[in-house]
Protein backbone atom coordinates (compact mmCIF):
# COMPACT_ATOMS: atom_id res chain seq x y z
CA UNK A 1 0.00 0.00 0.00
CA UNK A 2 1.33 3.45 -0.90
CA UNK A 3 0.46 7.02 0.03
CA UNK A 4 0.10 9.05 -3.15
CA UNK A 5 1.38 12.61 -2.68
CA UNK A 6 1.12 15.51 -5.12
CA UNK A 7 2.67 18.89 -4.26
CA UNK A 8 2.00 21.93 -6.42
CA UNK A 9 3.79 25.30 -6.18
CA UNK A 10 5.10 25.09 -2.64
CA UNK A 11 8.50 26.61 -1.90
CA UNK A 12 11.06 25.15 -4.34
CA UNK A 13 8.70 22.48 -5.71
CA UNK A 14 6.77 23.47 -8.82
CA UNK A 15 5.02 20.12 -9.12
CA UNK A 16 5.92 16.70 -7.76
CA UNK A 17 4.06 13.42 -7.66
CA UNK A 18 5.44 10.61 -5.55
CA UNK A 19 4.15 7.34 -4.08
CA UNK A 20 5.44 6.65 -0.56
CA UNK A 21 5.10 3.08 0.78
CA UNK A 22 3.37 2.83 4.17
CA UNK A 23 4.65 -0.68 4.92
CA UNK A 24 6.94 -0.99 7.94
CA UNK A 25 10.59 -0.21 7.31
CA UNK A 26 13.16 2.58 7.07
CA UNK A 27 13.06 4.93 4.07
CA UNK A 28 15.29 7.80 2.95
CA UNK A 29 14.41 10.92 0.97
CA UNK A 30 17.63 12.40 -0.30
CA UNK A 31 19.03 14.71 -2.95
CA UNK A 32 21.39 17.61 -3.39
CA UNK A 33 20.99 20.88 -1.49
CA UNK A 34 17.87 22.76 -2.60
CA UNK A 35 16.29 19.73 -4.26
CA UNK A 36 13.16 19.95 -2.08
CA UNK A 37 13.70 17.18 0.48
CA UNK A 38 12.55 19.15 3.52
CA UNK A 39 9.62 20.63 1.61
CA UNK A 40 8.49 17.16 0.54
CA UNK A 41 8.69 15.80 4.09
CA UNK A 42 6.92 18.82 5.55
CA UNK A 43 4.16 18.76 2.92
CA UNK A 44 3.69 14.98 3.18
CA UNK A 45 3.26 15.25 6.95
CA UNK A 46 0.13 17.39 6.46
CA UNK A 47 -1.72 14.15 5.69
CA UNK A 48 -2.01 13.74 9.48
CA UNK A 49 -0.59 17.01 10.87
CA UNK A 50 -2.83 20.11 10.98
CA UNK A 51 0.02 22.59 10.71
CA UNK A 52 -0.17 26.34 10.27
CA UNK A 53 0.37 26.26 6.52
CA UNK A 54 1.37 29.92 6.09
CA UNK A 55 3.92 29.69 8.90
CA UNK A 56 5.51 26.55 7.48
CA UNK A 57 5.31 27.23 3.75
CA UNK A 58 5.43 31.03 3.61
CA UNK A 59 3.90 32.82 0.62
CA UNK A 60 2.19 30.47 -1.81
CA UNK A 61 0.17 31.00 -4.99
CA UNK A 62 -3.60 30.76 -5.19
CA UNK A 63 -3.33 27.44 -7.05
CA UNK A 64 -0.90 25.85 -4.60
CA UNK A 65 -2.02 22.56 -3.10
CA UNK A 66 -1.06 19.28 -1.44
CA UNK A 67 -3.13 16.23 -2.35
CA UNK A 68 -3.10 12.70 -0.97
CA UNK A 69 -4.59 9.33 -1.89
CA UNK A 70 -4.51 6.11 0.11
CA UNK A 71 -6.50 2.92 -0.21
CA UNK A 72 -9.39 4.58 -2.05
CA UNK A 73 -9.56 7.65 0.22
CA UNK A 74 -8.42 11.19 -0.60
CA UNK A 75 -7.31 14.22 1.38
CA UNK A 76 -6.12 17.65 0.27
CA UNK A 77 -5.02 21.10 1.30
CA UNK A 78 -6.16 23.73 -1.19
CA UNK A 79 -6.82 27.48 -1.14
CA UNK A 80 -10.26 29.04 -1.03
CA UNK A 81 -11.36 32.29 -2.70
CA UNK A 82 -9.90 34.25 0.24
CA UNK A 83 -6.49 32.66 -0.37
CA UNK A 84 -6.75 30.67 2.87
CA UNK A 85 -5.73 27.06 3.24
CA UNK A 86 -8.63 24.62 3.56
CA UNK A 87 -8.47 20.90 4.37
CA UNK A 88 -10.81 18.46 2.58
CA UNK A 89 -11.27 14.70 2.88
CA UNK A 90 -13.30 12.11 0.98
CA UNK A 91 -13.63 8.42 1.68
CA UNK A 92 -11.99 6.49 4.47
CA UNK A 93 -8.38 7.57 4.78
CA UNK A 94 -7.13 6.36 8.13
CA UNK A 95 -3.48 7.16 8.82
CA UNK A 96 -1.42 8.32 11.80
CA UNK A 97 2.07 9.63 12.29
CA UNK A 98 4.26 12.46 13.46
CA UNK A 99 6.67 14.97 11.96
CA UNK A 100 9.94 16.05 13.54
CA UNK A 101 11.00 19.13 11.66
CA UNK A 102 14.20 20.88 10.76
CA UNK A 103 16.12 23.44 12.80
CA UNK A 104 13.51 26.16 12.21
CA UNK A 105 10.31 24.10 12.30
CA UNK A 106 9.79 21.17 14.61
CA UNK A 107 8.32 20.04 17.86
CA UNK A 108 11.48 20.68 19.87
CA UNK A 109 11.66 24.43 19.12
CA UNK A 110 8.11 25.52 19.92
CA UNK A 111 8.80 27.15 23.30
CA UNK A 112 11.53 29.70 22.60
CA UNK A 113 10.45 32.78 24.62
CA UNK A 114 13.27 33.68 27.00
CA UNK A 115 10.64 34.85 29.50
CA UNK A 116 9.10 31.35 29.49
CA UNK A 117 12.49 29.63 29.55
CA UNK A 118 13.66 31.47 32.65
CA UNK A 119 10.46 30.59 34.52
CA UNK A 120 10.68 26.94 33.50
CA UNK A 121 14.31 26.80 34.65
CA UNK A 122 13.26 27.90 38.15
CA UNK A 123 10.09 25.82 38.44
CA UNK A 124 9.52 23.94 41.68
CA UNK A 125 10.67 20.33 41.69
CA UNK A 126 7.37 19.24 43.26
CA UNK A 127 5.62 20.09 39.99
CA UNK A 128 7.77 17.67 38.00
CA UNK A 129 6.79 14.06 37.30
CA UNK A 130 9.04 11.14 36.31
CA UNK A 131 9.23 10.66 32.54
CA UNK A 132 8.58 7.22 31.09
CA UNK A 133 11.50 4.79 31.35
CA UNK A 134 11.15 4.21 27.60
CA UNK A 135 12.38 7.76 26.96
CA UNK A 136 15.06 7.80 29.67
CA UNK A 137 16.61 4.45 28.81
CA UNK A 138 16.63 4.87 25.04
CA UNK A 139 18.00 8.42 25.35
CA UNK A 140 21.00 7.04 27.24
CA UNK A 141 21.36 4.03 24.99
CA UNK A 142 21.34 5.97 21.71
CA UNK A 143 23.53 8.89 22.81
CA UNK A 144 25.93 7.11 25.18
CA UNK A 145 25.39 3.39 24.56
CA UNK A 146 24.30 3.18 28.19
CA UNK A 147 20.59 2.89 29.12
CA UNK A 148 21.40 3.94 32.72
CA UNK A 149 23.36 7.06 31.78
CA UNK A 150 20.60 9.46 32.91
CA UNK A 151 19.85 9.01 36.62
CA UNK A 152 16.43 10.67 36.48
CA UNK A 153 14.39 12.11 33.64
CA UNK A 154 11.52 14.40 34.63
CA UNK A 155 8.81 16.29 32.79
CA UNK A 156 6.13 18.90 33.24
CA UNK A 157 2.94 19.34 31.23
CA UNK A 158 1.57 22.74 30.24
CA UNK A 159 -1.49 22.06 32.40
CA UNK A 160 0.61 21.63 35.57
CA UNK A 161 2.94 24.62 35.33
CA UNK A 162 0.46 27.22 36.51
CA UNK A 163 -1.44 30.07 34.82
CA UNK A 164 1.59 32.40 34.62
CA UNK A 165 3.66 29.98 32.49
CA UNK A 166 2.12 29.24 29.11
CA UNK A 167 3.77 26.76 26.76
CA UNK A 168 2.80 23.83 24.57
CA UNK A 169 3.41 20.11 25.02
CA UNK A 170 5.76 18.65 27.65
CA UNK A 171 9.08 20.04 28.87
CA UNK A 172 11.75 17.59 30.05
CA UNK A 173 14.54 17.81 32.63
CA UNK A 174 17.26 15.41 33.69
CA UNK A 175 19.01 15.13 37.01
CA UNK A 176 22.60 13.97 37.23
CA UNK A 177 24.85 14.20 40.29
CA UNK A 178 22.38 16.46 42.06
CA UNK A 179 22.07 18.99 39.22
CA UNK A 180 18.87 19.57 37.29
CA UNK A 181 19.14 20.54 33.62
CA UNK A 182 16.11 21.76 31.66
CA UNK A 183 15.47 20.74 28.09
CA UNK A 184 16.48 24.20 26.91
CA UNK A 185 19.99 23.79 28.30
CA UNK A 186 20.50 20.27 26.97
CA UNK A 187 22.63 19.60 23.93
CA UNK A 188 20.96 19.78 20.54
CA UNK A 189 21.22 15.99 20.27
CA UNK A 190 19.55 15.46 23.65
CA UNK A 191 16.81 17.97 22.79
CA UNK A 192 16.18 16.32 19.43
CA UNK A 193 16.09 12.77 20.76
CA UNK A 194 13.84 13.57 23.69
CA UNK A 195 11.35 15.07 21.25
CA UNK A 196 11.54 12.07 18.91
CA UNK A 197 11.39 9.48 21.72
CA UNK A 198 8.46 11.29 23.36
CA UNK A 199 6.54 11.30 20.06
CA UNK A 200 7.32 7.63 19.43
CA UNK A 201 6.25 6.75 22.97
CA UNK A 202 2.90 8.50 22.42
CA UNK A 203 2.43 6.64 19.13
CA UNK A 204 3.40 3.29 20.70
CA UNK A 205 0.80 3.74 23.42
CA UNK A 206 -1.76 4.77 20.82
CA UNK A 207 -1.31 1.74 18.53
CA UNK A 208 -4.65 0.10 19.26
CA UNK A 209 -4.59 -1.38 15.76
CA UNK A 210 -1.21 -2.22 14.26
CA UNK A 211 -2.85 -2.60 10.85
CA UNK A 212 -3.50 1.17 10.62
CA UNK A 213 -0.72 2.87 8.59
CA UNK A 214 1.58 5.08 10.65
CA UNK A 215 4.33 7.22 9.10
CA UNK A 216 7.12 8.94 11.04
CA UNK A 217 8.85 11.80 9.17
CA UNK A 218 12.27 12.84 10.52
CA UNK A 219 13.89 15.81 8.78
CA UNK A 220 17.67 16.38 8.91
CA UNK A 221 18.07 14.34 12.04
CA UNK A 222 21.81 13.87 11.43
CA UNK A 223 22.52 17.57 12.13
CA UNK A 224 22.49 16.94 15.88
CA UNK A 225 23.95 13.45 16.24
CA UNK A 226 27.40 11.88 16.17
CA UNK A 227 27.76 9.06 13.58
CA UNK A 228 27.95 6.42 16.35
CA UNK A 229 24.70 7.74 17.84
CA UNK A 230 23.12 7.72 14.39
CA UNK A 231 23.94 4.05 13.97
CA UNK A 232 22.37 3.22 17.33
CA UNK A 233 19.35 5.35 16.40
CA UNK A 234 18.94 3.39 13.16
CA UNK A 235 19.05 0.10 15.10
CA UNK A 236 16.46 1.44 17.57
CA UNK A 237 14.12 2.73 14.84
CA UNK A 238 14.43 -0.56 12.95
CA UNK A 239 13.24 -2.36 16.08
CA UNK A 240 10.36 0.11 16.56
CA UNK A 241 9.36 -0.23 12.91
CA UNK A 242 9.13 -4.00 13.12
CA UNK A 243 7.35 -4.05 16.47
CA UNK A 244 4.78 -1.31 15.83
CA UNK A 245 4.43 -1.38 12.03
CA UNK A 246 5.94 2.08 11.37
CA UNK A 247 7.08 3.45 8.02
CA UNK A 248 9.94 5.74 9.08
CA UNK A 249 11.18 8.36 6.60
CA UNK A 250 14.43 10.32 6.92
CA UNK A 251 15.18 13.44 4.91
CA UNK A 252 18.95 13.22 4.89
CA UNK A 253 22.39 13.54 3.28
CA UNK A 254 23.99 11.22 5.83
CA UNK A 255 25.82 8.20 4.47
CA UNK A 256 25.37 6.56 7.89
CA UNK A 257 21.61 6.71 7.40
CA UNK A 258 21.45 6.10 3.66
CA UNK A 259 23.92 3.22 3.83
CA UNK A 260 21.63 1.41 6.27
CA UNK A 261 18.61 1.56 3.95
CA UNK A 262 17.99 -0.76 1.01
CA UNK A 263 17.85 0.81 -2.49
CA UNK A 264 14.13 0.04 -2.87
CA UNK A 265 13.49 2.40 0.05
CA UNK A 266 15.68 5.31 -1.11
CA UNK A 267 14.01 8.16 -3.00
CA UNK A 268 16.47 10.53 -4.67
CA UNK A 269 15.14 13.94 -5.77
CA UNK A 270 17.03 14.94 -8.90
CA UNK A 271 16.62 18.61 -9.79
CA UNK A 272 17.34 19.26 -13.47
CA UNK A 273 18.65 22.42 -15.09
CA UNK A 274 15.12 23.55 -16.04
CA UNK A 275 14.01 23.35 -12.38
CA UNK A 276 11.93 20.21 -12.82
CA UNK A 277 12.15 17.38 -10.29
CA UNK A 278 12.55 13.69 -11.01
CA UNK A 279 12.31 10.98 -8.36
CA UNK A 280 14.77 8.11 -8.69
CA UNK A 281 13.60 4.96 -6.93
CA UNK A 282 15.13 2.53 -6.30
CA UNK A 283 18.31 4.52 -5.77
CA UNK A 284 21.66 3.19 -4.65
CA UNK A 285 23.61 4.76 -1.77
CA UNK A 286 26.69 5.40 -3.92
CA UNK A 287 24.66 7.59 -6.28
CA UNK A 288 22.59 9.19 -3.53
CA UNK A 289 25.66 10.36 -1.59
CA UNK A 290 28.06 10.82 -4.52
CA UNK A 291 30.74 9.66 -2.06
CA UNK A 292 32.82 6.51 -2.24
CA UNK A 293 35.01 7.03 0.80
CA UNK A 294 33.21 4.16 2.49
CA UNK A 295 34.47 1.90 -0.30
CA UNK A 296 38.12 2.95 -0.31
CA UNK A 297 40.69 0.30 0.51
CA UNK A 298 39.46 -2.18 -2.09
CA UNK A 299 41.87 -3.42 -4.75
CA UNK A 300 39.16 -3.51 -7.43
CA UNK A 301 35.79 -1.75 -7.68
CA UNK A 302 33.26 -2.68 -10.35
CA UNK A 303 30.53 -0.08 -10.91
CA UNK A 304 27.28 -1.64 -12.16
CA UNK A 305 23.73 -0.43 -12.72
CA UNK A 306 21.55 -2.37 -10.28
CA UNK A 307 21.23 -5.16 -7.75
CA UNK A 308 20.70 -7.81 -10.43
CA UNK A 309 24.00 -6.93 -12.09
CA UNK A 310 25.71 -6.85 -8.70
CA UNK A 311 24.48 -10.34 -7.80
CA UNK A 312 25.46 -11.74 -11.22
CA UNK A 313 29.00 -10.37 -10.95
CA UNK A 314 29.41 -11.54 -7.36
CA UNK A 315 28.25 -15.04 -8.28
CA UNK A 316 30.66 -15.20 -11.22
CA UNK A 317 33.54 -13.99 -9.05
CA UNK A 318 32.82 -16.67 -6.42
CA UNK A 319 32.07 -19.60 -8.71
CA UNK A 320 35.15 -19.03 -10.84
CA UNK A 321 37.52 -18.51 -7.91
CA UNK A 322 38.42 -14.94 -8.84
CA UNK A 323 38.53 -13.49 -5.32
CA UNK A 324 41.73 -15.14 -4.13
CA UNK A 325 44.06 -12.62 -2.39
CA UNK A 326 42.01 -9.68 -3.68
CA UNK A 327 39.60 -7.22 -2.11
CA UNK A 328 36.84 -6.76 -4.69
CA UNK A 329 33.71 -4.65 -4.34
CA UNK A 330 30.74 -4.53 -6.75
CA UNK A 331 28.84 -1.28 -6.36
CA UNK A 332 25.39 -0.67 -7.92
CA UNK A 333 24.78 2.98 -8.84
CA UNK A 334 21.50 3.11 -10.82
CA UNK A 335 21.05 3.69 -14.57
CA UNK A 336 23.92 3.73 -17.05
CA UNK A 337 24.29 7.52 -16.95
CA UNK A 338 24.62 7.37 -13.16
CA UNK A 339 27.39 4.77 -13.47
CA UNK A 340 29.28 6.72 -16.13
CA UNK A 341 29.04 10.03 -14.27
CA UNK A 342 30.01 8.49 -10.95
CA UNK A 343 33.01 6.82 -12.57
CA UNK A 344 34.07 10.17 -14.04
CA UNK A 345 33.77 11.81 -10.61
CA UNK A 346 35.76 9.01 -9.00
CA UNK A 347 38.64 9.57 -11.43
CA UNK A 348 38.54 13.37 -11.46
CA UNK A 349 38.35 13.69 -7.66
CA UNK A 350 40.38 10.58 -6.76
CA UNK A 351 37.62 9.56 -4.34
CA UNK A 352 38.91 6.07 -3.63
CA UNK A 353 42.63 6.64 -3.74
CA UNK A 354 45.26 5.55 -6.22
CA UNK A 355 45.39 1.95 -5.01
CA UNK A 356 41.90 1.01 -6.27
CA UNK A 357 41.22 -0.03 -9.86
CA UNK A 358 37.84 1.08 -11.23
CA UNK A 359 35.91 -0.79 -13.94
CA UNK A 360 32.42 -0.37 -15.39
CA UNK A 361 30.00 -3.16 -16.30
CA UNK A 362 26.70 -1.98 -17.84
CA UNK A 363 23.58 -3.89 -18.80
CA UNK A 364 23.65 -5.34 -22.28
CA UNK A 365 20.66 -3.41 -23.63
CA UNK A 366 22.23 0.07 -23.23
CA UNK A 367 25.41 -0.35 -25.28
CA UNK A 368 24.38 2.04 -28.06
CA UNK A 369 22.98 4.65 -25.67
CA UNK A 370 26.01 4.46 -23.38
CA UNK A 371 28.53 4.91 -26.19
CA UNK A 372 26.51 7.86 -27.52
CA UNK A 373 26.36 9.44 -24.04
CA UNK A 374 30.13 9.05 -23.58
CA UNK A 375 30.82 10.63 -26.99
CA UNK A 376 28.37 13.53 -26.59
CA UNK A 377 29.73 14.42 -23.14
CA UNK A 378 33.39 14.15 -24.09
CA UNK A 379 34.16 11.52 -21.45
CA UNK A 380 37.64 10.09 -21.88
CA UNK A 381 38.84 8.65 -18.59
CA UNK A 382 40.10 5.29 -19.93
CA UNK A 383 38.04 3.33 -17.40
CA UNK A 384 37.53 -0.24 -18.73
CA UNK A 385 33.95 -0.80 -19.85
CA UNK A 386 32.07 -4.02 -20.54
CA UNK A 387 28.43 -5.12 -20.94
CA UNK A 388 26.44 -7.92 -19.34
CA UNK A 389 24.26 -10.17 -21.54
CA UNK A 390 21.22 -9.13 -19.49
CA UNK A 391 18.97 -6.11 -19.20
CA UNK A 392 17.80 -4.35 -16.06
CA UNK A 393 15.70 -6.50 -13.74
CA UNK A 394 12.53 -4.69 -14.87
CA UNK A 395 13.24 -5.18 -18.58
CA UNK A 396 14.44 -8.74 -18.06
CA UNK A 397 11.27 -9.80 -16.24
CA UNK A 398 8.99 -8.19 -18.81
CA UNK A 399 10.96 -9.87 -21.59
CA UNK A 400 10.99 -13.34 -19.99
CA UNK A 401 7.56 -13.36 -18.35
CA UNK A 402 5.52 -11.44 -20.93
CA UNK A 403 7.14 -10.72 -24.31
CA UNK A 404 8.84 -14.04 -25.07
CA UNK A 405 7.98 -16.30 -22.19
CA UNK A 406 10.77 -18.34 -20.66
CA UNK A 407 8.58 -21.16 -19.37
CA UNK A 408 11.25 -22.58 -17.08
CA UNK A 409 11.75 -19.22 -15.31
CA UNK A 410 7.99 -18.61 -15.27
CA UNK A 411 7.32 -21.92 -13.47
CA UNK A 412 10.30 -21.43 -11.14
CA UNK A 413 9.08 -18.02 -9.90
CA UNK A 414 5.43 -19.04 -9.85
CA UNK A 415 6.11 -22.12 -7.72
CA UNK A 416 8.30 -20.42 -5.11
CA UNK A 417 6.98 -16.85 -4.81
CA UNK A 418 3.58 -16.27 -6.40
CA UNK A 419 1.40 -18.69 -4.48
CA UNK A 420 -1.76 -16.71 -3.75
CA UNK A 421 -1.88 -14.49 -6.83
CA UNK A 422 -0.27 -16.36 -9.71
CA UNK A 423 2.05 -14.87 -12.30
CA UNK A 424 -0.55 -15.73 -14.92
CA UNK A 425 -3.11 -13.51 -13.14
CA UNK A 426 -0.58 -10.68 -12.81
CA UNK A 427 0.37 -10.85 -16.51
CA UNK A 428 -3.24 -10.95 -17.69
CA UNK A 429 -4.19 -8.00 -15.50
CA UNK A 430 -1.15 -6.11 -16.80
CA UNK A 431 -2.27 -6.65 -20.40
CA UNK A 432 -5.71 -5.22 -19.63
CA UNK A 433 -4.69 -2.22 -17.53
CA UNK A 434 -1.50 -1.03 -19.27
CA UNK A 435 -0.59 0.11 -22.76
CA UNK A 436 2.12 -2.53 -23.06
CA UNK A 437 3.69 -0.93 -26.13
CA UNK A 438 4.58 2.14 -24.05
CA UNK A 439 6.11 0.16 -21.19
CA UNK A 440 9.49 -0.27 -22.89
CA UNK A 441 11.47 -0.16 -19.66
CA UNK A 442 9.21 -2.71 -17.96
CA UNK A 443 8.64 -0.50 -14.92
CA UNK A 444 4.83 -0.76 -15.02
CA UNK A 445 5.06 -4.52 -15.31
CA UNK A 446 7.55 -4.67 -12.46
CA UNK A 447 5.31 -2.49 -10.28
CA UNK A 448 2.68 -5.24 -10.34
CA UNK A 449 5.32 -7.83 -9.49
CA UNK A 450 6.63 -5.63 -6.67
CA UNK A 451 3.15 -5.00 -5.22
CA UNK A 452 2.54 -8.74 -4.96
CA UNK A 453 5.99 -9.30 -3.43
CA UNK A 454 5.20 -6.76 -0.71
CA UNK A 455 1.80 -8.34 -0.08
CA UNK A 456 3.50 -11.69 0.47
CA UNK A 457 6.24 -10.29 2.72
CA UNK A 458 8.89 -10.84 0.05
CA UNK A 459 11.44 -8.34 -1.24
CA UNK A 460 13.23 -7.45 -4.45
CA UNK A 461 16.33 -9.23 -3.17
CA UNK A 462 14.37 -12.53 -3.01
CA UNK A 463 13.43 -12.09 -6.65
CA UNK A 464 16.96 -11.13 -7.70
CA UNK A 465 18.40 -14.22 -6.03
CA UNK A 466 16.05 -16.49 -7.97
CA UNK A 467 16.65 -14.75 -11.30
CA UNK A 468 20.42 -15.05 -10.85
CA UNK A 469 20.09 -18.73 -9.95
CA UNK A 470 18.15 -19.22 -13.19
CA UNK A 471 20.82 -17.40 -15.20
CA UNK A 472 23.57 -19.54 -13.70
CA UNK A 473 21.80 -22.81 -14.42
CA UNK A 474 21.23 -21.74 -18.03
CA UNK A 475 25.00 -21.22 -18.46
CA UNK A 476 24.65 -18.57 -21.13
CA UNK A 477 27.71 -18.34 -23.42
CA UNK A 478 27.47 -14.58 -23.01
CA UNK A 479 28.14 -14.96 -19.30
CA UNK A 480 31.39 -16.70 -20.16
CA UNK A 481 32.49 -13.52 -21.99
CA UNK A 482 31.85 -11.59 -18.78
CA UNK A 483 33.96 -14.11 -16.85
CA UNK A 484 36.86 -13.54 -19.27
CA UNK A 485 36.48 -9.77 -18.85
CA UNK A 486 36.61 -10.12 -15.05
CA UNK A 487 39.72 -12.29 -15.31
CA UNK A 488 41.45 -9.68 -17.46
CA UNK A 489 40.61 -6.84 -15.09
CA UNK A 490 41.64 -8.72 -11.98
CA UNK A 491 44.96 -9.70 -13.58
CA UNK A 492 46.00 -6.05 -13.91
Amino acid sequence: MKLGVEINKIKSIENLKIDLPVEKGLYAITGQNGSGKSTLVMAASTVFFNMRMNDYFGFTDQDSYVKFSLNGGARSWTKNSNNRWVKNSTGNMSIKGFYEGSVIFGTRFRNTSFHILSKLDRIEGSKLDPADDFIKENLGKILHNNPSYYERLLKINNNDAGPDIQFSGDIFYYEKQGRRVSQFHMSTGENLLISVLHSINLRNNDRASLSKPCILFLDEIELALHPSSLKRLVAFLTEMSKKYNYAIYFSTHSIELIGAIKPDNIFFLERHADGSLETLNPCYPAYATRILYDHSGYDYIFLVEDDLAKEVINRLLREHGLLSSKLVHVLPCGGYTNVIELAREVVNSNLVGKTSTISIILDGDVKTEAQKYIAENGISNNIPLNYLPIESLEKYLKSKLHDRIDHKLFRYLNDFIFHQVSLTEIVEKYKVEVDVAKDNNGKKFYKRIDDELRNRGKSRSDLVEMVVQHLMTEKSPELEKTVQYLKRQLAN
